[in-house]
């Protein structure tokens, strides 16, 4: 028997067809509405919240972490709206500021846009390799890749005086730095770099040649002044003495550097350190320098006073006290530091 179902006119595929996009047809006004209501603000006000676009992060991850961070209402209307008006290509990486008053469309055209904000690297005068690296991975940085950064081949031309046995320290210029979600610790150790060379240029090079130095040399002395002394009008005396020590042959015997050499090796402060950065055992400047110095020491150690002092101390109040003599050194001592 056969089956009368099969034989029914009106299930032709053009009444199938018909009836299926009279109801699209229907409905589009309808899907259309609740695609616009989707696009609203989540909210009519509210407190601006960062929003990150990672690197490599589609349309369809950037929409999901918008829902899950309350910022848009639906996620498929999100995409739609990227989708029609191509702007899936143009979502670009970084940091967002975001406030819930912004429609899911104003959303997509900001990201589009690429307005992203900066969080910022502060490097403070002084700061050694270790709390640089501390800092930046405080803003998403991974510390070691930027250690991999640091001991990379460079390009800078300055770099080339460096000796091959020490590294990166106070060749990262003290300043304030921006990092967004895309930046590299590559991109962000060459930024200081090059800050470097722009700041301590060839005007430092010849003044510190003036003095018998190179600039690996007046880099280090500059940063042992930086963390020897603050008050900006010792600091070139002090220069003054550790370079007249320098060209004598005496030890500089700078108590900072030992402080280095023994956070280097993990160990606590020792005079007797045999480390090359003890410059109370081992006469000559440090191998490197101990940290960034600011300009403030590079100035004082491309040009430093002329007294006849050999000897300096500092007492609990930071204040600085030279001496010409050891024999007037030691009454310093008693009368300053005991």
């Amino acid at each position: 028997m056969k089956s009368s179902y099969s034989r029914r006119p009106w299930l032709t595929p053009r009444k199938v067809y018909g009836t299926l996009l009279i109801l699209v047809l229907a409905a589009a006004p309808v899907l259309y509405a609740k695609y616009r209501l989707d696009l609203r603000p989540v909210a009519a006000q509210g407190q601006s919240q960062q929003f990150v676009v990672a690197a490599g992060e589609n349309a369809q991850g950037i929409a999901t972490h918008l829902r899950a961070a309350g910022l848009i209402r639906d996620r498929n209307a999100f995409i739609t709206y990227v989708n029609l008006h191509g702007l899936r290509p143009r979502l670009k990486v970084g940091t967002y500021a975001i406030v819930p008053n912004l429609s899911a469309a104003q959303i997509a055209e900001l990201l589009a846009g690429g307005k992203t904000i900066s969080k910022r690297l502060l490097v403070p005068e002084g700061y050694r390799l270790s709390q640089i690296t501390a800092a930046a991975a405080s803003l998403g940085i991974d510390k070691t890749a930027f250690a991999a950064a640091l001991t990379a081949a460079h390009r800078q031309t300055f770099l080339t005086g460096k000796p091959a046995n020490v590294d990166l320290e106070g060749y990262l210029f003290p300043d304030s730095y921006a990092v967004d979600a895309d930046t590299t610790p590559t991109q962000l150790v060459n930024a200081m770099l090059d800050n470097f060379g722009k700041r301590v240029g060839p005007e430092y090079t010849q003044a510190f040649a003036a003095e018998g130095l190179t600039l690996h040399q007046g880099l280090t002395l500059a940063s042992v002044i930086e963390k020897e002394v603050h008050n900006p009008a010792d600091r070139p005396i002090v220069a003054q003495v550790f370079l007249k020590r320098f060209k004598t042959g005496m030890p500089l015997g700078s108590d900072v550097t030992t402080q280095y050499a023994a956070d280097q090796l993990h160990v606590p402060f020792d005079t007797n350190l045999d480390s090359h950065y003890n410059t109370r055992r081992y006469p000559g400047l440090p191998p490197g320098p101990i940290c960034s110095p600011g300009l403030g020491a590079l100035d004082a150690a491309a040009h430093p006073a002329t007294t006849d002092y050999l000897y300096f101390l500092s007492d609990k109040n930071g204040k600085t006290y030279f001496a010409k003599t050891y024999a007037e050194h030691q009454q310093n001592i008693v009368k300053y530091l005991q």
